[in-house]
């Protein structure tokens, strides 16, 4: 142990920050070495970028019982000596409840909020500031917490075996280690200049982003995710319109304040929504996509580097594929947890290859191949009528499989392999990862085909988008792939489609691009972390002559310089490392393996050995 106190900024306050001080405050109730914290942030600690005075319609894309703050021994393999309730635990002591809206929660007004409801985005800034203030609380006298609420500006090494960050008030903070956890960065930032004003690059913050579309005016929203569906419910709910259900099904009533959306994106294809959680569901573990086989594939090749589309994408689609037939096994034995051993015995003795040939002869083909690289770009449609209804047929189709749930629906089950098989995927990428052509194909054709099938809107997004299409406030654009003409002078845009036989051009007077990209840091002026990668202190992946630019950082969040040494006291964690690791953008969920908190752990290993307790 030094008999020096050891010093530790962490850099950014938001939910990475919190899990990186819940880690210390753990450890440090465990070993008694004594620690000075520095937390550099001027947003309040815990929230980050999800902000407390959001409307009640802008709501999590992840149910409230999967959100907490608080590890468990399922979590990490470090000490839990914090015990804390999850989002949906901390509604019900509060009593919070839904409202017949199914968005708007009020203390003791409306049904009870169960495990697998969507929440207004404002409950978690709210839940997570308070998580932050109950960990600073429990936090052993050892451990001196110092806020600094202001922005970091650079991290130096001014003298040996140390980190000095600057502050934006001129401070300077000496450290053993520094944790930069700054989550979406650039976001923080204002937008750069649109070249026309009525074209709206960045739609948040919400509503203010879009005070510019007046009623009855034509905007073209392009983009069908999270972010279209935000500007949508923006435009609608949040101007006084309302759903209501009636014999006929879900119906929108119009406030008259509304513009009229086009909704269009490249692709032509919707988002699938989240599927219905059933409490008790249960996660099998892998039979063709696991670790094992990854390391036997590994060691084939020389470098170690996988080829993402030729070894690991079909066992991506084998492993879908199982899934899908163990819903259908289950329905035959009478329960799917009685499927899931049973087929693990099958695999074991024959292989998953012969296994999933004798569910096929035994229940038919499956939907899962080629839904990974379905593709509308070469397929010409007779006309607009035709788009918009098979559109709007997939839409309901997958809204009732969504509704059926995970356990009932084989289609979602097999889906549901993308989210339940993370951490195999985050092996994937893990050094020494892929080859390069395959870090662009992971992180650019696959990882959107993932958001589309699996980090889609809430269901009740899905039957609104439906009722609105019903309601003509929503109108879908002309087809996949549509041009996008700029206006000339003052005059609308253009969306002219490339996929109708019988051609169609749609004007508006406004667009959003509701699609919002993180940009590498190397691109981004003016930030800690475009600083660090000018001043050669951490580099992006943008060296290996990838599209992919993230920053390239070791197994441990070691921030890798641009002589390609890892700097031994400065640390990266969080969506700014996409490409040295995978989907780091999330809250953990209770029992569940949390990778940003093994992240966190492996950190700290690596910058306080000292400090680290023992794993059970």
């Amino acid at each position: 142990m030094k008999h020096t106190p050891l010093s530790v900024a962490i850099v950014g306050a938001g939910s990475r920050g919190l899990g990186v001080f819940e880690r210390l405050v753990a450890h440090c109730l465990a070993q008694p070495v004594p620690l000075t914290v520095h937390l550099i942030d001027p947003q309040p600690f815990g929230a980050g970028f999800h902000l407390p005075d959001q409307p009640d319609h802008l709501l999590l894309n992840t149910v409230c019982a999967q959100l907490s703050a608080f590890a468990d021994a399922h979590m990490v393999d470090g000490p839990v000596p914090i015990s804390g309730p999850s989002l949906h635990e901390w509604c019900r002591r509060r009593d919070l409840r839904l409202a017949d809206d199914g968005y708007t929660v009020r203390a003791g007004a409306g049904r009870e909020i169960q495990p697998n409801d969507f929440l207004p985005r404002r409950l978690l800034s709210e839940y997570l500031t308070w998580a932050a203030g109950e960990i600073r609380e429990a936090a052993p006298d050892h451990l001196t917490l110092l806020t600094h609420r202001t922005t970091a500006v650079d991290i130096r090494t001014e003298a040996p075996d140390t980190e000095t960050v600057v502050l934006a008030d001129g401070t300077r903070i000496d450290a053993d280690a520094v944790f930069v956890t700054v989550g979406h960065h650039s976001l923080y930032q204002p937008p750069a200049p649109a070249p026309d004003p009525r074209l709206i690059t960045r739609p948040y913050p919400l509503p203010e982003a879009l005070d510019s579309i007046a009623p009855g005016e034509r905007v073209a929203v392009l983009g069908m995710g999270l972010t279209a569906m935000d500007v949508i419910a923006t435009l609608t709910l949040g101007r006084g319109g309302r759903h209501t259900t009636t014999e006929r099904g879900l119906s929108y009533l119009p406030s008259g304040r509304e513009p009229l959306i086009v909704l269009t994106n490249r692709s032509g294809m919707p988002s699938r929504s989240r599927p219905r959680l059933h409490p008790g569901r249960i996660r099998f573990a892998p039979l063709a996509l696991t670790t094992e086989r990854l390391d036997t594939l590994r060691a084939q090749r020389p470098d170690r580097r996988l080829d993402f589309t030729a070894e690991v994408l079909p066992l991506i689609e084998a492993e879908m594929e199982l899934a899908y037939y163990r819903v259908l096994l289950g329905r035959e034995m009478g329960d799917i947890a009685d499927a899931g051993p049973e087929m693990a015995r099958r695999c074991a003795q024959a292989g998953h290859e012969i296994l999933l040939d004798e569910l096929r002869a035994r229940f038919g083909g499956s939907p899962v191949p080629g839904i990974l690289s379905a593709n509308l770009s070469d397929r010409e449609w007779t006309g607009y009528a035709a788009y918009r209804d098979w559109f709007t047929a997939e839409v309901a189709a997958d809204l009732a499989e969504a509704r059926d749930g995970l356990g009932v629906s084989p289609l979602k089950e097999a889906l549901e392999v993308l989210r339940d098989h993370r951490d195999v995927l985050r092996s994937v990428i893990d050094a020494p990862g892929v080859d390069d052509a395959s870090l662009a194909t992971f992180f650019g054709e696959f990882s959107a085909t993932v958001n589309r099938q699996v980090i889609g809107p809430q269901l009740d997004r899905s039957a609104e988008l439906l009722a609105l299409i019903d309601a003509g406030i929503v109108q879908l654009g002309p087809g996949p792939q549509p041009k996008i003409v700029a206006p000339a002078g003052q005059g609308p845009w253009r969306l002219e489609s490339t996929c109708l036989a019988e051609p169609l051009r749609m004007e508006t007077d406004h667009v959003v691009q509701a699609h919002v990209a993180e940009p590498g840091a190397d691109r981004v002026t003016g930030t800690l972390l475009g600083t660090l990668v000018a001043a050669g202190r951490v580099r992006t992946l943008a060296h290996r002559g990838t599209t992919v630019h993230g920053l390239d950082v070791t197994r441990d969040g070691q921030g890798v310089d641009r002589t390609g040494s890892p700097q031994p006291r400065l640390f990266f964690l969080g969506p700014h490392t996409e490409g040295s690791s995978y989907y780091n953008h999330y809250v953990p969920s209770p029992g569940a393996p949390s990778r940003a908190l093994l992240d966190a752990e492996r950190a700290l290993s690596t910058a306080l050995p000292e400090l680290m307790t023992r794993k059970r």
